[in-house]
Parts: structure tokens; C-alpha cells; sequence
């Protein structure tokens, strides 16, 4: 009998130990978490549960949103506890517990439950770099904001569309985010909302046009950065065939591009994308600066709209290989074909000598 007792205890002793051991590692990984908590802490997230969606779609969600670190644990305490998934919208917040979100997402009456999943739109402007596209993203209140966007673009997969096979760098999606606006929800995944961006310039770049840059001796990716040039250099929309040409003509001769937009690129920080430069600025070191380097950048510099990109499918001939913007504040440029021409154009711009060079304007009778 004392015998029984004893292995009684001992088996007691054992379940008890095994529940503190449980209890002390649920703590550790939590404490453990906010230990390291990410630098958005606080931010507030809308996760959309469905009617179908089970575990493994909810770890998933949540695992986009970065709301949780693993999902195996998510899943694991979600069925360790028994509860059951009640759909509809959830506002949850990063730096909350697994524990937490559980209690939230499986509650008939969570405090968390919301009906507010608005309808967003982002009108992306021709000559936006990725950055800006993702500020504003986070401006109008997508899941996740900038960071979320961005760590999206540098892990977009190159085999999503074939036209992305080209681009040099895989972690960059610049020229590609085609200026147009969309419509996504609070609760969009990123790369959901990228992969709709890339199906609209996979419509509006159409085969012709690809057929097009193959016949003319460019990639598609080379057509989009003298384009991302273009759209940087060109108010006046009459006035991009003509730079196209100017650029792709100092290209095929061995010049250097000379671009101011590609220094601005270099130089561009939250706040301020595009500066203003000085001289100083043009002699930066960096393969983006067409200042010191030959040939062209290492990619595009800006997302270009449908006229730039076809301003250099179709360029307008000219003599001119220079430009310098009209100080008459109208947006347009003054050209010219030499040199001496393009010095005195520049004095006319900084208001010492009275008239540009003769010709300067290609759109005079």
C-alpha cells in the first residue's frame, strides 16, 4: 500500500514539475520577446479573419504582419488551449504576447474586434523612387508602413513576372512600381499589393513596346532607366523625346551622361529625396553618379510613367547634346547642339547676357 502511495506522488511530482517547466518556458519566450522588441512598437495592425480561415491561415497573417516571430509557437499554444478562431476584423498591436493575441482573436466579445478595415488608395506620382511610394503607403496606413514595403520590394521573387528576369539588382524593384493609383485594403499584404502594381505594367508595357527596345539594342531594363532620366529631367511632356535622345546619343557615343537626377538619387534622404546639388555634390563617389562614371547606372533611378518610357522607344532626332533649364519658370529646357552654344545658354539662365543661344528653343516656327 505505502509502495502504491509512493508511485502515486512520484507520478504527481512529475505532471506538477512538467506544468512549472511549461508555465516557465511560455514566460521565458515571453520575456524573452520583449526583451527584443523591433523599433515599431506600438504600431497598431488590422488583421481580417475569415469565415474559412483556419490555424494556418490565421499564423500566417499574423506572421506577415510580423505580429509574432514563429508561428509554430502560435499554432502550438492556440491548440494547446483549446480555443476556436472567431472570425471578423482585429486592430492588434506589435509587442503583444502570443498570449494576448490569442485571447483577442478567440473572444466573442474581444475589445480588439473592429469593423474599421477602410479602403485605401495610393496614386503613385511618375518619378517616385521606391522610398516615397513606401512613405506614403505608411502615410495612408497600410499594415506594416514603409518597413513593411520595403523588406517586401527586396524580397519580391524575380520569377513572379518574366520582364523582372533582367533587373541587376534583385532586391530592388525600382522602375518597375508603375505610376497609376490603386485601391488595397488597411489590411493588404505588401507583397500582394506589389504584385498587383507589377500586373499593371506588365498590361501598360505591352509586347510591342518590349519588341520594340529588342529591336532598338536595349533591355527592358535599360529602356526603364534612361526613362527613370527622363521622367527626372522633363516637365514639359513635348520635350522628353528630344532628352531621351540627347542621353541615348551621349551613351552610344562613349560620353558621360552628365545627369544631374542620378547624383540627387545618391544624395536623396528621407525628407528629402531629390536636393538640391551644388558642385561639390557632382563629384560623389558612387556608380549612380553619371558625374564620374561612364556608360550608364546600375539601374533606374525613379518609377517612370508611360510618356517617358515611350519617349525612349520613339526619340526625336536632333543636333542637340545639352540642356539647361529656362529661367522663364515654365518648366522647359534650352538646347543646344555645341558647347559654346550650351555656355551661352547657361549665362542667359544665370542672368548674365541678355538671350539664350540661337535655336535653343526646337519648338520655335
Amino acid at each position: 500500500m505505502i509502495q502504491w502511495v509512493i508511485q502515486i506522488l512520484k507520478v504527481a511530482t512529475v505532471v506538477l514539475m512538467s506544468g512549472l517547466v511549461l508555465m516557465g518556458s511560455v514566460r521565458a519566450f515571453d520575456y524573452y520577446r520583449d526583451q527584443n522588441t523591433p523599433d515599431d512598437l506600438g504600431r497598431v495592425y488590422t488583421v481580417t479573419i475569415g469565415e474559412d480561415d483556419d490555424v494556418d491561415d490565421v499564423a500566417k497573417k499574423l506572421l506577415d504582419a510580423d505580429l509574432i516571430s514563429t508561428d509554430l509557437y502560435f499554432k502550438a499554444r492556440l491548440r494547446a488551449e483549446s480555443k476556436t478562431l472567431e472570425p471578423g476584423v482585429y486592430r492588434l498591436t506589435k509587442g503583444q504576447s502570443v498570449s494576448q493575441i490569442i485571447e483577442l482573436i478567440t473572444s466573442e466579445d474581444s475589445v480588439a474586434r473592429t469593423t474599421d478595415n477602410p479602403d485605401l488608395t495610393i496614386t503613385i506620382i511618375e518619378g517616385w523612387r521606391t522610398e516615397q511610394i513606401a512613405e506614403e503607403l505608411e502615410r495612408l496606413g497600410l499594415n506594416g508602413g514603409a518597413d513593411a514595403f520595403m523588406e517586401a520590394v527586396r524580397s519580391y521573387p524575380s520569377d513572379m513576372f518574366e520582364f523582372l528576369a533582367d533587373r541587376p539588382d534583385p532586391e530592388s524593384l525600382e522602375g518597375y512600381l508603375f505610376p497609376d493609383t490603386y485601391n488595397f485594403k488597411a489590411d493588404t499584404n505588401p507583397t500582394d499589393l506589389i504584385t498587383n502594381i507589377l500586373n499593371n505594367f506588365d498590361q501598360k508595357v505591352t509586347p510591342d513596346m518590349r519588341a520594340r527596345a529588342t529591336d532598338m539594342g536595349l533591355t527592358l531594363n535599360q529602356v526603364l532607366t534612361f526613362a527613370s532620366l527622363v521622367e527626372r529631367e522633363a516637365a514639359a511632356g513635348e520635350e522628353r523625346p528630344i532628352i531621351a535622345d540627347i542621353y541615348m546619343r551621349r551613351y552610344s557615343e562613349g560620353w558621360r551622361l552628365d545627369a544631374d537626377p542620378t547624383v540627387q538619387y545618391v544624395l536623396g534622404e528621407p525628407g528629402n529625396w531629390w536636393p538640391e546639388l551644388d558642385g561639390d555634390d557632382l563629384q560623389v563617389d558612387d556608380p549612380y553618379n553619371m558625374y564620374v562614371n561612364y556608360g550608364m547606372p546600375p539601374g533606374p533611378i525613379a518609377n517612370p510613367g508611360y510618356s517617358s518610357i515611350n519617349a525612349v522607344l520613339n526619340p526625336v532626332a536632333t543636333d542637340y547634346y545639352f540642356f539647361v533649364a529656362n529661367p522663364d519658370g515654365s518648366g522647359t529646357h534650352l538646347f543646344a547642339a555645341s558647347l559654346d552654344a550650351h555656355n551661352q545658354n547657361i549665362a542667359y539662365a544665370d542672368g548674365q547676357v541678355d538671350s539664350p543661344a540661337p535655336g535653343s528653343n526646337p519648338f520655335e516656327q
